[in-house]
């Protein structure tokens, strides 16, 4: 219980976590972090289904907890050399928050996600692999 508190102490004094909200509003999703970026995403709907579209809802911040902006969204399948058949389109909510919508995964496998994320002059991709079955 000490440990869990204490882990919870540090997390909340680090400023890169206190003021990017990495809660999207379901306690579910994923983080993914770079050197100078902090991004959590989930899908909309939470559950992802072969062939069927669904969106994005995005937290981009720098490590230093500023709002960061994305610049594009894709995805590819790396062991078929091929990407979504769509283009994503992106939506700027305000503060960090996006929402990338137009996604499909037409076929099942291993999907890499690549999000194209700046902050001032400094771009980054940073990705993230989805297994969908």
């Amino acid at each position: 219980m000490k440990l869990a508190v204490a882990l919870l102490g540090f997390l909340l004094a680090t400023p890169a976590w206190a003021d990017c909200p990495l809660d999207l509003g379901r306690g579910t999703g994923w983080v993914v972090y770079s050197d100078h970026y902090l991004m959590a995403f989930r899908s909309d709907p939470l559950r992802i289904e072969v062939g069927e579209p669904f969106a994005l809802v995005l937290n981009v911040c720098t490590k230093g907890g500023e709002p960061a902006e994305l610049l594009a969204v894709d995805a590819s399948m790396p062991e078929h050399r091929h990407g979504m058949n769509y283009r994503p389109r992106i939506v700027a909510k305000g503060d960090g928050r996006f929402r990338a919508e137009g996604m499909l995964f037409h076929m099942p496998g291993r999907w890499e996600i690549t999000f194209n994320v700046r902050a001032g002059e400094e771009s980054e991709n940073l990705t993230h692999d989805i297994i969908l079955k």
